[in-house]
């Protein structure tokens, strides 16, 4: 991480979070009102752990695919924080999965008409303009859209998979729930864009403990 101050960083209470039952009362109909009741998750109070959520381009994949129930939404809730804020409706949650959960089907079926339209569909992100330098040039500057939340951030990656016509692959680390990108190359000769197949695994970390648990596996069968 560089220190640039503009850059977006999300919070993570080290404490954890909670879910709570609330009754609200809602408009229906013609002036009319409606009592409704909701699970939210609320964060306990403790101290803050920040990171960077757009340093992984695989995390939107990742909330998808494991916000699919109430205890996968608490489960990433505990690492990678709130979607907006404390308290947090759980059905938002559900319901933003679910959505880029769609929006990467339609993408790995070559969809990507449909995919455009779920997500123009979706609440777009918010973004605001911040200047940033670069780490490795720190007097070069540039004008960058930052998103407000992390749910603009995974929406924010769920478009720039859309438009970059991106290719992501789960980490063959049994258990690991890492989605990595397939890094772009272009043929020789061809002019035409290709994505690399042979990465496997999200980390060096994740390589050896399969290979060591391919070892175990092979010693116990022989």
């Amino acid at each position: 991480m560089d220190d640039n101050p503009f850059r977006f960083v999300w919070p993570v209470d080290q404490d954890g979070y909670e879910v709570e039952r609330a009754t609200l009362t809602e408009p229906q109909g013609l002036g009319g009102l409606v009592q409704r009741e909701y699970d939210f998750i609320r964060s306990r109070g403790g101290p803050l752990r920040f990171y960077r959520p757009l340093e992984d381009d695989g995390l939107w994949l990742r909330f998808a695919h494991t916000c699919g129930s109430h205890e996968g939404v608490l489960s990433f809730v505990k690492e990678f924080g709130l979607l907006t804020g404390s308290p947090e409706r759980l059905d938002s949650f559900l319901g933003t999965a679910a959505l880029i959960h769609r929006i990467a089907e339609r993408l790995a079926a070559g969809e990507w008409l449909a995919a455009t339209k779920l997500f123009a569909n979706s609440g777009l992100p918010t973004v605001k303009e911040a200047i940033l330098w670069r780490s490795d040039r720190p007097e070069i500057f540039e004008l960058r859209l930052v998103p407000v939340s992390l749910r603009d951030a995974l929406l924010h990656q769920t478009g720039e998979a859309i438009t970059g016509n991106r290719r992501f692959r789960r980490c063959r680390n049994e258990g690991c729930p890492n989605w990595f990108r397939l890094g772009p190359r272009m043929e020789a000769g061809q002019g035409r864009r290709t994505y690399t197949a042979r990465r496997e695994f999200c980390s060096g970390r994740c390589r050896v403990a399969h290979a060591r648990r391919q070892r175990r596996e092979a010693v116990s069968n022989a």
